[in-house]
């Protein structure tokens, strides 16, 4: 039996305990649905302004359906600074140039991320090789995505040069809703997706399974996706609550190789895993926090080829993360805010490297893992100046123990000051990002390297600075911008011989310049307009995924009470591609432009059984554009998909 195939049965427990609650419905319930009569906005939801001067950017369930994201890449993509990077249609391979995201030109090295990707507040990436894996960070059952395009040091710590967080559903009043989506086109390209949550009372509960796939655009570009999630929780009182949330993944992507070669021998990635987040949280009028235990436990399966060899080899990878995260937000004045956090992370695994036709070739490496505690603060306080006018700073610090290197202190500021329809804010944080087990596997098994010279490695550093201003001049109207400037030193790099053997060295530096701008309009309910403009400019000039622009427009409308209408399109400048912690430049992209649409025809009319149930047909690159994210990869032409959303 699979390891975990027990979670199946765990959800229909659960489902069974929710029963009992379900069969004794009042018939005078009020069932919470999402609107369809409003049009919603188009591509980002918000950008919200923090105390601490810092921006993040929103997108909701809405905005994900109405790009008709298969995926976390997908939802991300037309967000302007932030580029992806994809082999195939379904399916992320390997979690490097395969299947990735970058924020502002961060995130390029593999392995060892520097973006952070969190799922409810708990980090997720495979805990040996330390980058994420797009595969296990579904956007089938979410309610909102937070992306932060600057460094959080003090919140979230290693890793974060950039960081997205996902936000599971949950049922926030009484009531019970059931969602199933389905779609079906070219490619034999499928996606299935059910939902059910319902709240009575104290408790509440969401459960979901999803499985998608496809044939491919190309010659081995097969892929297939199947995850299974739960979410149960309970009002201890008026001021406490608590949640488990449970999910399981189990995935497939093939490697289609460069267009102009044959295709590869053998290219798959298979990967398991299964997370457990236990979070007991508080809320009153003066404070707020929580404290989270979490676990997570997966495996990579790596089928390659050593073509010079012609030797087939599996790199297997079993990894497990595991901690605890801890936040208090103490107001200790009416205009003084205080937060204090503690973070402790375990992270780590084992691998092989197994040569099925020639076993002295065949490498591992067993368990290994490095320990993380890490304390931290931020004070702010609202100044009133006059009436409708604040001034707000903020001031923090991360303090981080680390069981392999040099301990790490991490500043940052902010401020912010507002008016009725406007805000000016400023941000400056040092960001840090240690090396991971990576670096025993490649000086102790990889280079057979004699001592523990790993552990000479500093952490890779980046200064932030950011001025910002968003202004609201009339209801509906919101215009941002966004004037940034990251210095990164301390890259970790590979050092080739001589002297043998390899290493790894602290010996890359970059800057990167750049401006944001967007705007977002709606009007009369029944049209919402968003566009947004990201210019970048980077020395070395060939930094990867730093494109010199991004551009983006979308706008949704309501063509007739029945009939909606999504439209997008993205422009991207070109880009080198590289893996940075090889120096292995994979070449340069050429610019592209391409048009996206969606067009729902809802079943029903307002209150009837169906009003939030729709017909829908979406095409993504309308224009059949030629393009690629990474050389000689090219993304598939038009692209039709037919479905049918039911949600009541």
């Amino acid at each position: 039996m699979h390891r975990h195939s027990w979670f199946g049965l765990m959800l229909l427990a659960a489902s069974v305990v929710a029963g009992p609650a379900a069969a004794e419905i009042n018939p005078d319930t009020v069932y919470q649905l999402p609107p369809v009569v409003v049009v919603g906005k188009a591509v980002i939801d918000e950008i919200q302004i923090r105390k601490t001067g810092v921006a993040v950017t929103r997108i909701s369930e809405q905005q994900v359906r109405d790009l008709d994201a298969l995926d976390l890449p997908s939802a991300l993509r037309r967000v302007p600074g932030v580029m992806i990077s994809r082999h195939n249609l379904v399916g992320s391979y390997g979690g490097g140039e395969g299947g990735a995201i970058y924020i502002r030109g961060m995130g390029a090295g593999r392995p060892g991320a520097s973006v952070e990707m969190l799922v409810d507040g708990v980090p997720k990436f495979v805990g040996l090789w330390t980058h994420p894996l797009m595969d296990v960070l579904s956007v089938d059952n979410l309610e909102s995505i937070d992306v932060f395009k600057s460094p959080q040091p003090v919140e979230m710590g290693n890793m974060s040069f950039g960081a997205v967080n996902l936000h599971s559903r949950r049922m926030h009043s009484d009531g019970f809703r059931t969602e199933l989506n389905t779609l079906y086109g070219s490619h034999d390209t499928y996606n299935l997706v059910f939902n059910h949550g319902g709240k009575e009372g104290r408790f509440d509960y969401y459960l979901g399974a999803a499985a998608k796939g496809t044939d491919g655009h190309r010659k081995q570009a097969y892929g297939e996706l199947k995850n299974y999630w739960g979410r149960i929780g309970y009002n201890i009182s008026d001021t406490w609550d608590a949640s488990l949330i449970l999910s399981h993944y189990d995935n497939t992507a093939d490697d289609p190789g460069v267009v102009s070669s044959p295709p590869p021998v053998r290219g798959r990635f298979n990967n398991t895993d299964f997370t457990a987040n236990l979070t007991l949280a508080n809320h009153s009028e003066r404070a707020d926090g929580f404290v989270r235990l979490y676990a997570d436990d997966g495996s990579m399966n790596w089928q390659q080829w050593d073509a010079a060899a012609s030797d087939p080899y599996d790199t297997n990878t079993d990894y497990l993360n595991r901690g605890l995260r801890a936040r208090q937000n103490i107001a200790l004045a009416e205009a003084t805010q205080l937060t204090v956090g503690l973070d402790y992370d375990a992270y780590g695994g084992k691998a092989t490297e197994l040569h099925m036709d020639k076993p002295a070739a065949t490498k591992s490496m067993p368990s290994k893992y490095f320990y993380s505690t890490a304390l931290y603060a931020n004070l702010s306080h609202s100044f009133e100046l006059r009436p409708g006018l604040s001034l707000t700073p903020s001031a923090g610090a991360r303090y981080n123990w680390h069981s392999a290197y040099d301990n790490e202190a991490a500043p940052e500021a902010g401020v912010v000051l507002a008016g009725d329809k406007w805000q000016l804010y400023g941000n400056f944080a040092r960001g840090y990002n240690y090396a991971g087990v990576y670096a025993v596997w490649f000086y102790n098994v990889a280079w057979n390297r004699q001592g523990p010279a790993y552990e000479d490695l500093k952490p890779e550093r980046v200064k932030h600075y950011e001025l910002g201003c968003k202004v609201t001049p009339r209801q509906g109207l919101t215009l941002d911008l966004s004037l940034f400037h990251d210095d990164g030193e301390d890259m970790i790099s590979f050092v080739s011989p001589p002297p043998p053997p390899p290493s790894f060295g602290n010996v890359g530096s970059f800057k990167t310049t750049g401006a944001e701008l967007s705007a977002s309009w709606s009007a009369l309910s029944r049209f919402s307009l968003y566009g947004g403009l990201s210019v970048m400019n980077s020395t070395p000039s060939d930094l990867p995924q730093a494109p010199g622009y991004m551009f983006t427009l979308g706008t949704n409308l309501i063509v007739a009470p029945r009939l909606h209408l999504s439209l997008d399109l993205e422009s991207v400048g070109d880009r080198w591609v590289a893996n940075d912690r090889f120096g292995s430049v994979m070449g340069k992209v050429e610019a592209f432009t391409t048009l996206n649409t969606r067009v729902d025809y809802y079943l029903g009319r307002a209150g009837a059984s169906f009003e939030h149930s729709s017909l829908f047909l979406a095409v993504e690159n309308l224009t059949d554009t030629d393009y690629e994210f990474k050389p000689g990869y090219p993304m598939p032409g038009a692209t039709a998909y037919f479905g049918l959303s039911f949600n009541r």
